[in-house]
C-alpha cells in the first residue's frame, strides 16, 4: 500500500475478442493479467488460518462479451470497458493504486476503474472484506499471464502541509511575460509525492468562490483533466475529472455533460470550474455544460477544499490567477518541476 504497482507492456494484437466462455464464474481470457496478493498467515474471513489476501485481474484490450476488470471480495467487482482502454494506445503503462479509502486502476494516466471500499462491501463480516487490500500488510505478490511485460513499484509519499507558500499576486488576469503563466504543473511525479504535496498545489478556498476558477487546457474525449482537491491539512479529498465524454467527482457523481461541450480539435479550451454552495458546475467557452447538486457526505467532504492541483497534465495549459490564490513552490517556479521551460 506504500507503492503504486505499475505494469508496462504492449497491447496484444490479432486477438479473438469474442471467445467461447465455459459456464461458471471468473474466467480468465488469453491475455487476462492476474496479480495475487499474499499476507502474513492469519485468520481469514471465515476464521480459518490462511495467507491469501485476494487477487485482481484485468484485460489490456476490450472484449466483446464478459468483463474486463475483476477485484476479488469487492461489491460490483466486475467491470467491462465501454471502449478500448488506454485510449487505444499500443504502449501501455497500467497502474494499481491501493489507497486508504479506494483502489484505482489506470492506464497511461486514464482512470479505467475505481472501487471505493465504503461502497464496495457486500458482506456483513466484522472485518470489511473489500478494505483488506488497504488494511492488511502484503508480504508477497504473484503474477500470471505477464510474459513480455515489466512491473515495478513506485513509492508513495506521506502527505504534508508546507510551512510557507508564496505571497499571492492581486492580478485577476493570466500572468504574462516576463513572469511566466502559472502552469498546470503535473503533480503526478515523485517530487510532488504523486499528488500528495501542496508545494505542487494552489492554496485557494474554491468553495467560497461563486465565480469559479478559469482553466485553459485541451478538453479531450477520453483522457480527462484531473484536478486533485485537498483539505486545509493537505489531505486528499478527491478529484474532479473533466472530459468531453464525462464529468465526475470521485465518490459522488459521474455523469455525461448536460450539453455538448464546445470543441475545436487541437485547440486549447477556456473553461470554468465551480464548486460553491454545494454545487459542482462546469462552463466551457461561456456555456454551462454541467451542473450537479451535492448532498449528504459528499457535500460535507467537498465543502472542505483548501488546495487544488493538476494531475497528469501537460505544460500547455494554465490556471488564471485570482485574488486569494497562493501558488506552491513548484507552480511559482514556472518550470513544472523541470518538465517545462519558463516562457
Amino acid at each position: 500500500q506504500d507503492y503504486i504497482l505499475e505494469i508496462k507492456g504492449t497491447k496484444p494484437e490479432n486477438v479473438d475478442r469474442d471467445p467461447e466462455y465455459p459456464d461458471g464464474g471468473f474466467t480468465p481470457k488469453e491475455h487476462t493479467m492476474i496479480v495475487g496478493f499474499t499476507t502474513p498467515a492469519d485468520l481469514n474471513r471465515n476464521g480459518v488460518a490462511d495467507d491469501t489476501l485476494g487477487h485482481v485481474a484485468w484485460n489490456p484490450i476490450h472484449y466483446t462479451k464478459g468483463h474486463d476488470v475483476f477485484i476479488e471480495y469487492c461489491h460490483q467487482n466486475y467491470k467491462s470497458y465501454s471502449s478500448e482502454p488506454c485510449g487505444g494506445a499500443t504502449e501501455q503503462i497500467w497502474a494499481w493504486d491501493f489507497q486508504s479509502d479506494r483502489v484505482q486502476l489506470s492506464c497511461n494516466g486514464i482512470l479505467e476503474h475505481e472501487v471505493i471500499y465504503e461502497y464496495g462491501e457486500f458482506t456483513t463480516n466484522r472485518e470489511a472484506d473489500c478494505q483488506y487490500f488497504a488494511r492488511r500488510k502484503i508480504s508477497e505478490i504473484s503474477f500470471q499471464h505477464l510474459q513480455g511485460w515489466y512491473y515495478r513499484g513506485v513509492e508513495k509519499v506521506v502527505p504534508f502541509v508546507t510551512s510557507a507558500l508564496p505571497v499571492a499576486s492581486t492580478s485577476s488576469t493570466p500572468i504574462d511575460p516576463p513572469n511566466p503563466k502559472p502552469k498546470r504543473c503535473d503533480c503526478f511525479n515523485a517530487a510532488c509525492g504523486w499528488c500528495t504535496k501542496v508545494d505542487c498545489a494552489v492554496k485557494y478556498e474554491l468553495t467560497d468562490d461563486t465565480e469559479g476558477i478559469q482553466i485553459v487546457s485541451h478538453l479531450a474525449w477520453r483522457k480527462p483533466n484531473r484536478i486533485v482537491l485537498f483539505n486545509d491539512q493537505g489531505q486528499v479529498i478527491g478529484e474532479v475529472l473533466v472530459s468531453r465524454r464525462a464529468i465526475s467527482l470521485t465518490g459522488c457523481v459521474k455523469c455525461s455533460p448536460d450539453l455538448p461541450i464546445p470543441f475545436t480539435k487541437g485547440e486549447l479550451s477556456n473553461w470554468l470550474l465551480k464548486l460553491a454552495e454545494g454545487q459542482l458546475s462546469i462552463e466551457v467557452e461561456g456555456k454551462e455544460v454541467f451542473k450537479h447538486t451535492l448532498i449528504g457526505e459528499c457535500k460535507e467532504a467537498y465543502s472542505q477544499v483548501s488546495y487544488f492541483a493538476f494531475s497528469h497534465s501537460s505544460c500547455e495549459g494554465h490556471v488564471v490567477k485570482k485574488d486569494g490564490m497562493e501558488f506552491g513552490n513548484v507552480f511559482d517556479d514556472g518550470t513544472c518541476n523541470g518538465e517545462c521551460s519558463p516562457e
